[in-house]
């Protein structure tokens, strides 16, 4: 399906799954999120659990930092003494996105660090635009892997938005990861151009610009119980994401301030700011996964250029039946690409 049939069929089926939404979903809002947790003036760890697969315990976990550091809301997975992989996600996503990888990775004998980045679910949210910036995105990242007494990480992955954050993050904190593996992200220093020369990829991100706007996306995608985002999760991966899983990120995303927040690194990216044009360079080796039927980023800038990751792998891990969302579509051949890359010497 082309990229402009694609907006068409969003636009044609939108009024039709917000009037289900509106109808079926009404006073959503007023349930209690299923994660609590205690915390005190300083940093602290808390005992709620998740499991992953069938018997793979996470703990839900929150630290405190001070400004201008943001609050991290993170679940860990594994040996606490295990190599470690900080797991990043995209938007309008959280730590939830690698729930087909976790299981894998801890059985591997890793551990997982999964946070919510900077203005997601139930991290800080601090206000402007400036706040999402690389610069303290990645800091925030920095004290999370301090607290965990990690030194340095196997691997950070990314995917989407979590794929520049990671990009940024091997920059501008090189001693702390060894390796990165990107999922459909691209590296921010070289979209802008790409976009602007490109007319198939400026046409596949239409969205940022509208993203530019103050206060209408957000009324847009949160409009009758996000019944934008339902219906894209709905129609967009290779097999609608289930509805349990649908109706998590929307409480994610109805976190008071979180769908601004989201929206903010776009903005921080935009012309406006061009916060992301420069991110420095990322010198530790660098895998790429990616899902061939993404419909929002060209193929063709997947591997970053050398003068901006020298050691990156020049071939591509390709998965030719899946979307965007390449590790939802596809949890097991992504997880064993990964292991295996985490394993090289």
């Amino acid at each position: 399906m082309s990229t402009t049939a694609m907006g068409s069929r969003l636009l044609a089926n939108v009024v039709r799954e917000t009037w289900r939404c509106a109808s079926s979903r009404t006073g959503r809002h007023g349930a209690k999120h299923p994660v609590r947790w205690r915390t005190a003036a300083s940093s602290s760890s808390v005992d709620v659990q998740e499991t992953f697969g069938d018997d793979v315990h996470a703990q839900h976990r929150n630290l405190r930092l001070d400004a201008p550091r943001a609050d991290v809301h993170y679940i860990s997975a594994g040996d606490d003494t295990a190599p470690a992989v900080l797991m990043l996600h995209g938007f309008p996503d959280n730590h939830a996105t690698w729930r087909g990888q976790i299981p894998a990775l801890v059985r591997a004998g890793f551990r997982v660090i999964a946070p919510d980045l900077r203005g997601y679910g139930r991290s800080g949210k601090p206000s402007g635009v400036d706040a999402y910036g690389p610069a303290p995105v990645t800091d925030d990242l920095a004290a999370l892997l301090d607290h965990e007494r990690v030194d340095s990480a196997r691997a950070v992955v990314g995917h989407d938005w979590g794929a520049a954050v990671a990009y940024a993050f091997a920059a501008k904190h090189p001693a702390k990861l060894q390796k990165l593996s990107i999922l459909n992200g691209i590296h921010p220093a070289v979209f802008l151009d790409f976009v602007l020369s490109n007319p198939t990829q400026f046409l596949k991100s239409y969205y940022i610009g509208f993203f530019q706007l103050p206060a209408l996306p957000e009324f847009v995608l949160s409009f009758a119980d996000f019944a934008m985002l339902r219906l894209v999760f709905a129609i967009d991966p290779a097999k609608p994401l289930p509805r349990r899983d649908v109706d998590k990120l929307v409480d994610s995303c109805s976190t008071p301030g979180a769908i601004h927040a989201a929206l903010n690194y776009y903005r921080a990216a935009g012309p406006s700011h061009s916060l992301w044009s420069d991110v420095g360079k990322c010198h530790v080796p660098v895998q790429v996964q990616w899902g061939a039927r993404d419909r929002y980023l060209e193929e063709k800038i997947a591997i970053p250029p050398a003068d901006v990751a020298p050691l990156a792998n020049r071939q591509i891990v390709r998965h030719p039946d899946t979307t965007h969302w390449v590790q939802w579509d596809e949890p097991d051949a992504v997880s064993e690409a990964l292991i295996e890359f985490l394993n090289e010497k």
